[in-house]
């Protein structure tokens, strides 16, 4: 056997590595994209519980964010600052999917799936004063999706 042939050999065995390491990388990469799509998933899962939450686990959260989606102009002050809160938690809760099923690709159906959350806040008498007040502080991308969805 002489130097060409084995040159040869060593070249075949080099891009069989090369191959080999590209399609493991593939893999790991495939597999990293997973876990931050099921990261991405999860913390906006929590996130919404949390707003969620409070109001499931205190009877005045519960009456104050009743009473502020029916009839906002009948809370008083302490009540209002409660409610806006509430909403701006729940409101930043929805934003963050909308900027997940951007950014990180979670699953277009998991934003989807809050549309009729929106609808029910945002269109309400005291989500409606919330949002009139207070879009502009959030993103505006995210202000021209409520909107269309509110029209």
């Amino acid at each position: 056997m002489n130097w060409d042939a084995i040159g040869a050999i060593g070249e075949i065995v080099g891009a069989l590595a090369v191959f080999i390491t590209l399609v493991y990388l593939a893999l790991q990469i495939r597999q990293n994209t997973r876990a931050v799509h099921s990261s991405a998933l999860d913390s906006t899962v929590n996130t919404i519980s949390i707003a969620r939450q409070s109001i499931y686990e205190n009877d005045e959260v519960a009456r104050v964010y009743l009473k502020g989606l029916a009839t906002p102009e009948e809370l008083d002050d302490l009540e209002r600052l409660k409610f806006r809160l509430l909403v701006h938690n729940l409101m930043l809760s929805q934003s963050n999917i909308f900027a997940q099923t951007k950014f990180s690709d979670l699953p277009i159906s998991e934003w989807q799936a809050q549309i009729s959350v929106i609808k029910r806040v945002v269109g309400s008498a005291g989500g409606a004063w919330f949002w009139k007040e207070f879009a502009q502080e959030f993103d505006a991308e995210f202000r021209a999706e409520i909107d269309r969805i509110m029209k």
